[in-house]
This record gives C-alpha cells, sequence and structure tokens, in this order.
C-alpha cells in the first residue's frame, strides 16, 4: 500500500523543534514503515535536520507567497480587514496547489490529510483512485459552516479523530456521514519518556515543583493556574510552578473556532480591538498581584528530546486548558511515572483515570484547582501509586505503536 500524510502548511516535522503535529506525523510514518510505503508532504524549512537514514520519502513544498501575505495581514491589520484580505490567511494556496501536483506524480493508494479539511476536494478531484483520509486533531468540523464541511466530506472516506471526544462531536454535527469514523489518540515515545531510575530528581533536589508543558496561549488556562498556585504557594513554601512552553498566543479567530463553550469564547477579553493578544501582560500583573514572581519559572520553549528531564523534575504535571482535544502533556507526565492534574475538558476526560492515575477539575476554576494540587502534594504515597498507574496506562494506549495499529486498521478498511 502507498500512503502519504500531508502535513499542515506550518508544520515542523523533524527534531529537534517539531511542533506538535509535525512530531504526530513523523513518528507514525515510523511507525507505520516497516509495512507499507510512505511518503510525507511537509513545509520546506531552509534549517530542517533531515535525518539521513528515514524510512519514508519526503516532498516538501514551499510557501513564500502564502508567508508574504500571512506578513501583510499581521502588519496591516485595518486594512485587510476592510479589504477582506484577512480571510485568506489561511488558504495557503501555494503549498495546497504543489500538494495536489505532487499527489498527480505519486498516485497513492491512500491519502492521509491532517485537519485541513477545506482541502479534500481538492487532493481528491474527480476521477482520482486513491482514498482519503481526514484526521482532525480539534473540533473545526463541528464550528465551520455546516454546508461548506458537508461538501468536502463527500469525497473523505473516513474521519480520523484524536480522541473519543472529538469523535463524538463529528457524529453528533454529520449523524449521517457514510464513512468510517475512529478515534486513534496521539502517541508518545514511552521509551524516552519514562520514569527517571535515579528517583524524581536525584539526592541534589530541595523542593518541589508542579510543571506545565505547553504554548503560553489563553486557551491553555494559565490565568486560572497561577490564581491557583497562589493558594498552593501559601501552603507548601518549597513548591514551585514550571512553566515549559513558548509565548504563541493563537489568533483570535482560530482561538474562538476551537469550541462553543462560553468559556473559550470569553477568551476573547485577553485581545484588544485590534485583536492583539495581551495575555503576557495579564500574567505578569497576576503573579505581581499575588507575589509569585520568585515562585513561577518560565522555561520558555524545551526542545522535545530535552523534555523529559524537565518531566523528571516534577511532582506534578497540570493541564488546567479550557479546550484541549487530547492532551499530550498530561499523557507524557503519566508515561513519565508521575500524577497528573487536568481539566475535565475533551481527550483528557478519556486520559486521565480520576482517582487513579491523577485527578480531573472543572476548566476555569481555580479553587478546584489548587485543592486537587494540594491533595496530590499531601499524599506522597498515593502520588507515587498515581504514578504507576500512570505509566501503565500510557504504555498499552499511547505509545506510537498502538496508534499506529489502529492507524493500519482504518486504512485497511478503507481500501477494501
Amino acid at each position: 500500500m502507498k500512503l502519504v500524510y500531508v502535513g499542515q502548511p506550518y508544520d515542523r516535522l523533524f527534531p529537534p523543534v517539531q511542533n506538535s503535529i509535525g512530531l504526530i506525523v513523523y513518528n507514525t510514518a515510523l511507525h507505520l514503515s516497516n509495512s507499507l510505503h510512505i511518503t510525507v508532504y511537509g513545509r520546506h524549512y531552509r534549517d530542517d535536520r533531515v535525518p539521513a537514514d528515514l524510512p519514508f520519502a519526503l516532498r516538501r513544498a514551499p510557501v513564500r507567497r502564502d508567508r508574504l501575505l500571512q506578513k501583510v495581514i499581521r502588519e496591516f491589520p485595518r486594512p485587510a480587514r476592510w479589504t477582506q484580505l484577512d480571510r485568506k490567511a489561511d488558504d495557503h494556496s501555494q503549498y495546497r496547489n504543489e500538494i495536489r501536483r505532487y499527489l498527480a506524480l505519486d498516485r497513492p493508494d491512500v491519502v492521509h490529510l491532517m485537519n485541513y479539511w477545506k482541502w479534500s476536494r481538492a487532493l481528491k478531484p474527480p476521477g482520482s483512485s486513491h482514498r482519503l483520509v481526514l484526521e482532525m486533531q480539534c473540533e473545526w468540523l463541528s464550528q465551520r459552516d455546516r454546508d461548506q464541511v458537508a461538501s468536502q466530506l463527500e469525497v473523505v472516506d473516513a474521519v480520523v479523530a484524536v480522541s473519543d471526544h472529538i469523535a463524538e462531536t463529528f457524529r453528533s454535527a454529520f449523524p449521517d456521514y457514510p464513512g468510517a469514523v475512529a478515534s486513534v489518540g496521539n502517541g508518545v515515545d514511552v521509551f524516552h519518556f519514562r520514569p527517571s531510575e535515579a528517583g524524581a530528581s536525584g539526592d541534589a533536589r530541595t523542593g518541589r515543583v508542579i510543571l506545565f508543558v505547553g504554548r503560553i496561549s489563553p486557551e491553555k488556562g494559565l490565568h486560572t493556574l497561577v490564581e491557583a498556585f497562589s493558594e498552593v504557594a501559601l501552603r507548601f513554601p518549597d513548591v514551585e510552578l514550571r512553566i515549559a512552553g513558548p509565548y504563541s498566543p493563537l489568533p483570535v479567530d482560530f482561538l474562538t473556532s476551537l469550541s462553543s463553550d462560553p468559556r473559550v469564547l470569553d477568551l476573547k477579553r485577553f485581545y484588544d480591538q485590534w485583536n492583539r493578544c495581551r495575555y503576557q501582560q495579564h500574567l505578569d500583573e497576576l503573579m505581581d498581584r499575588h507575589r509569585l514572581r520568585h515562585r513561577i519559572r518560565f522555561l520558555g520553549n524545551v526542545s522535545h528530546k530535552e523534555l523529559v528531564a524537565a518531566y523528571h523534575d516534577a511532582d506534578i504535571v497540570v493541564n488546567p486548558s479550557l479546550s484541549e482535544s487530547f492532551g499530550i502533556s498530561v499523557v507524557e507526565g503519566m508515561a513519565c511515572g508521575i500524577p497528573v492534574v487536568g481539566t475535565r475538558v475533551g481527550g483528557m476526560c478519556e486520559s486521565i483515570l480520576d482517582g487513579h492515575t491523577g485527578m480531573l477539575v472543572e476548566a476555569d476554576a481555580p479553587g478546584e484547582l489548587s485543592q486537587a494540587l494540594i491533595t496530590v502534594l499531601d499524599d506522597p504515597a498515593r502520588a507515587r501509586g498515581m504514578g504507576t498507574e500512570g505509566r501503565e496506562r500510557a504504555v498499552a494506549l499511547y505509545s506510537w505503536e498502538a496508534r499506529a495499529e489502529r492507524l493500519r486498521s482504518v486504512y485497511e478498511r478503507v481500501s477494501r
């Protein structure tokens, strides 16, 4: 079987600077390449470090014209809005057209498209013989114009979702969709993300750490976490909060497309009238108000390779998101044998077994979040038990091998 993966037009596919979807595409292709002939289509980055021994083929597409358009829209937001040029910001037509040309040359059996549902008809025009599998890592299909989505779905042979939450959201929005629908999850390298052999952080450790991993953006709920941590800091003078991830707030239109939850829509308050995000300023004000500057460390963007050391330093991994289709950080924490605390949103309701691998709390509820963190910190024996159960669950359900096997079943089904 000839399989093509179509990455998003801004994904970084190769270590050490992969983004989340790039990481997923790269590792899935690696683990399927032993039985399938795979080609990955992705954006061309000049500084990519492409491994010499890749077990799959690679085609890279230019995006220079797409980037120029996006730069104009960012630098001149008012004229872009007046002329409706901003509506073309996510078209990525140069990238999409190059992908179409590659498909005509390669003639695959199955095309696996990541997230960009509106490219479905373009990538499977009339007369095409390949099957099209659309993977959704977010709720876009249920949030966009129904008729537009339904038109694209006519050429999609299967929709695979990152979680049961996304799959059920799709089924509810499109109950008459005739193709296959499956939840395939995400993957974690359970050999890299594993418990520290030296214990949490070795003999030199003097304090305890609560760790957040993810981009600094309003939907990630860091404002709730800072409020919750103010209570934890009063109770435990030895505990530090560490935030590992870049300051990378989503554009407001993208943000409000993630979910119809009023709590997510209310995040527009962190953007000004020209949709410029003021989130870091808000976090700084919160830290100053609670006098937490010396108790909270921003680690910046930590490479995937180095991230395991940050997990090994942690006593708890926390994800306070208001919108989360899967929640990869809590699964990485579980794989490292660390108890996790997350919110009852999206895929985290599936990955975290409340009371067994960690604790679930309501989103945007700092009091409930602080109490959960205090509960875990107060009972080290229970925390160790949660870490052990979390590791077992991560290995069984969320390894790259497990994800690859679930996808292989989908490809075989649509190819019959």
